[in-house]
């Protein structure tokens, strides 16, 4: 009755008393008279005892018995595997101890749940030589740590046993109220992820490695949590005390160096060789304290990495780079819009594919496609690129009455390149210095064919006018009604369709598609003539009284 007592006091979970008197005398499979056994093997009750299963929390992976560190509140299942089989839901007191009835006091807390395991059966052994014993983790308890250093926010915090180092960094740097995400964003960069040190409370020290650790999943680089864990998160220079890995390698770039480093784990660290390594053919460079290149050697990183040939130590500034074959194989194309007979996305090579070639494979052109009009479009510049396009544009000193003029053609050439190309040539006249070689991204717009010439301005009747080959600006002019009062017939133009480009009608021809623009006769107002007048009487005025001084010397 003592360890009955006693098990009550501390808060344990024990079977009822008259199981109890079962496992004390250890003759439970002989007296099926009790009636405790009726009710564990009678007709009426099951065969074995049923015991239900909670839930248990959500985990990255399972538990590594040999990794986790049993301590207080850590809720054990003692299962002695006879029939019917016995499950002791147990929870392990505060002074570190495991009460197992009819056995004892077991002292746990501190040991991996490995030892453990091995100490509660040597122990229930004593006792029992009959049934299997089984020792399971069923809830993990929560820890109170304490992180310091280079975090955001230092302090203590509460976790669950299984959750590991990494887990109480990231809450120390979880913004809190006032703080903002780019708090933490300011702080990770110098935060060092590879000499984390973490002392417990019986004042043995580790070393984090988080980096070691996503690329190993090795227990030992980022343990899971004990109580009265202090974790110091010491700073990062990013300048300094790094190691490069560039080339051909799956993450590219500067790594924190930390000692032990060397080919092999920089490497792991840069997850591997791309397709296009030549693992065999990896660059080693080394500098002195003054900067200057001191050794440079191949070494061959699949054969360090396989373990064949031996590997190589690193020291703070060393660089890795792997070299690559060369591969242009790539996922080039064209569009063709428009007035073709298959307009779609079609595939090139990467410079060799003619603008014939791909009309063709598109099936020709339509009956209303309009040749004159269409367009071949080079990809514009990407959206990140514009600003740095604009500043470049600045730089050729553009004179003022140039200046506006040339930002506007700038923008236009940033957002579509046109390639000077003849449609109507190439296709109907059989030019072949107009067969342009396609790019990628490039885009084939032919439009529909109008058959109008677009008459708009200080014309009577403004619109579409039928075009007949041949004819000039006069006929198109009189199928528009004619002038108004107010046309400036001297500054007429013609807006060519593929160009946009504004030309005098003695310059060109009237092509299909074309515009003809009629500008009015510009009305100032009495201002404009007033000033006029006064400036011309100052002139005036002027040469009258130089006439009159000329005069007056000449007496």
């Amino acid at each position: 009755m003592n360890i009955v007592n006693r098990t009550r006091r501390q808060g344990v979970f024990v079977l009822p008393l008259c199981l109890l008197a079962v496992l004390s005398t250890g003759e439970a499979q002989t007296r099926k008279s009790e009636p405790l056994l009726d009710m564990f093997e009678g007709k009426e009750s099951s065969a074995s005892l049923r015991v239900h299963q909670p839930t248990g929390p959500a985990l990255e992976s399972t538990i590594a018995p040999g990794s986790y560190f049993v301590g207080p509140s850590d809720v054990l299942a003692v299962n002695i595997w006879v029939s019917p089989p016995i499950t002791l839901l147990l929870t392990v007191t505060p002074e570190g101890t495991l009460i197992i009835p009819s056995v004892g006091e077991i002292r746990v807390s501190d040991m991996t749940l490995t030892e453990a395991r091995k100490k509660v059966y040597t122990e229930v052994r004593k006792r029992y030589s009959f049934g299997e014993v089984s020792v399971t983790l069923v809830t993990p308890r929560d820890v109170v740590v304490t992180v310091q250093g280079r975090v955001l926010n230092q302090g203590s915090y509460t976790l669950p046993a299984y959750k590991r180092i990494d887990k109480a960094v990231e809450e120390a740097n979880v913004p809190r109220l006032g703080q903002l995400p780019s708090d933490a964003q300011a702080v990770r960069p110098y935060m060092s992820t590879r000499k984390i040190i973490v002392r417990h409370k019986d004042g043995t020290f580790s070393r984090v490695d988080l980096n070691q650790f996503t690329v190993t999943k090795d227990d030992r680089w980022n343990p899971y949590l004990r109580e009265g864990d202090l974790i110091i998160v010491p700073p990062f220079d990013y300048s300094r005390n790094v190691i490069g890995v560039y080339g051909q390698v799956n993450v590219p770039g500067r790594i924190e160096y930390a000692d032990g480093d060397s080919v092999k784990t920089a490497l792991r660290m840069a997850y591997g060789f791309t397709s296009l390594a030549r693992p065999d053919s990896v660059e080693f460079t080394r500098m002195d304290s003054n900067g200057e290149i001191v050794m440079r050697t191949i070494l061959n990183g699949e054969a360090i990495l396989a373990g064949t040939a031996p590997d190589f130590p690193l020291q703070p500034g060393d660089r890795l780079v792997v070299g690559g074959r060369v591969d242009r194989r790539g996922d080039y194309t064209v569009v063709v819009a428009g007035q073709v007979k298959n307009p779609g996305t079609y595939p090139i090579t990467r410079s060799s594919t003619r603008l014939s070639e791909i009309i063709r494979t598109a099936g020709g052109f339509a009956e209303d496609a309009s040749l004159i009009a269409a367009q071949l479009v080079h990809k514009s510049v990407a959206l990140d690129d514009i600003v740095t396009e604009r500043l470049v544009s600045l730089r050729g000193g553009a004179p003022p009455e140039d200046s506006a003029y040339y930002y506007l053609e700038t923008e236009l050439r940033m957002r579509k390149e046109t390639v000077t190309t003849d449609f109507f040539r190439l296709f109907m006249e059989g030019d072949s210095t107009q067969d342009v070689i396609l790019r990628d991204g490039d885009a084939i717009i032919v439009p529909l064919r109008k058959e109008t010439i677009y008459v708009f301005g200080q014309v009577v009747n403004p619109g579409h006018v039928p075009y007949l080959s041949g004819r000039g600006v006069e006929y198109y002019l009189q199928k528009a009604g004619g002038l108004t009062d107010r046309a400036r017939e001297v500054d007429l133009k013609i807006v060519k369709a593929r160009t946009q480009q504004w030309l005098a009608p003695e310059d060109t021809r009237i092509e299909e598609g074309d515009y003809v623009w009629v500008p009015m006769e510009a009305q100032l107002p009495f201002g404009y003539y007033l000033n006029i007048v006064a400036q011309s009487a100052v002139v005036l005025t002027a040469a009258i009284s130089l006439v009159l001084l000329i005069v007056q010397l000449n007496k």
